[in-house]
């Protein structure tokens, strides 16, 4: 569930269920293009009084974080699971990959990148704030992967941001772009699989630590 506000005011318990209403309906507003998205815009939709929101969130910016940070768990979960041999690196890759593309590559994805694309456009703190707790936070939970392979031996890599943010745009390539665009149609599952495991297998043989001779 996503944390309330960082000063909790007093009143009613948290009711987790009409959080979660609210967060939908927060997202709801970015993914429709509501350009004026706040605390009362949200509130009116989520049939709420204002107050309500201002008892959980502090402002429209800690409620925007919360819709975010609740998509980034859905997208990969709380964090990665142990993995102790190559096979395990790649397993791991290989979900998020999957995690990554079955989100973006599909029309909920695409219709919600284009709507916080456009809400971060007219709102540059709101920007920063996407980017931060969205692409970034998910190159940095690719990041954990490749850095415990590091640490273990398995890959040789210098800097594994660099790397995690490399692959992450090998899986999304031209793709995204042309979804964005309405340039090009939705992959198919069988498209997918290939795009994530080319990606994965040519960065592992080039990140690999090979036997010496």
């Amino acid at each position: 569930m996503p944390k309330p506000s960082s000063h909790p005011r007093p009143g009613r318990p948290v009711d987790p269920e009409k959080i979660e209403r609210i967060l939908d309906h927060a997202l709801q507003s970015i993914a429709e293009g509501d350009l004026q998205f706040g605390m009362e815009s949200v509130a009116r939709r989520a049939g709420v009084a204002k107050s309500t929101l201002y008892r959980h969130f502090d402002n429209a910016d800690g409620l925007l974080k919360a819709v975010l940070e609740r998509q980034h768990r859905a997208l990969v979960g709380n964090g990665p699971e142990p993995f102790s041999s190559l096979e395990g690196l790649r397993e791991q890759l290989l979900n998020l990959g999957h995690q990554l593309l079955d989100f973006l590559a599909s029309e909920e994805g695409i219709k919600i990148m284009r709507a916080v694309i456009a809400h971060g456009a007219r709102h540059g703190a709101h920007g920063q704030m996407i980017y931060q707790d969205g692409p970034i936070a998910f190159v940095r939970r690719a990041e954990e992967c490749l850095r415990h392979a590091v640490e273990q031996g398995q890959i040789s890599v210098d800097d594994p941001a660099m790397a995690a943010e490399q692959l992450v745009g090998m899986w999304k390539g031209c793709m995204l772009n042309g979804l964005l665009m309405n340039g090009r149609p939705l992959p198919d599952q069988a498209e997918r699989q290939l795009r994530i495991e080319s990606a994965v297998d040519l960065f592992l043989r080039a990140t690999t630590r090979l036997p010496a001779q």
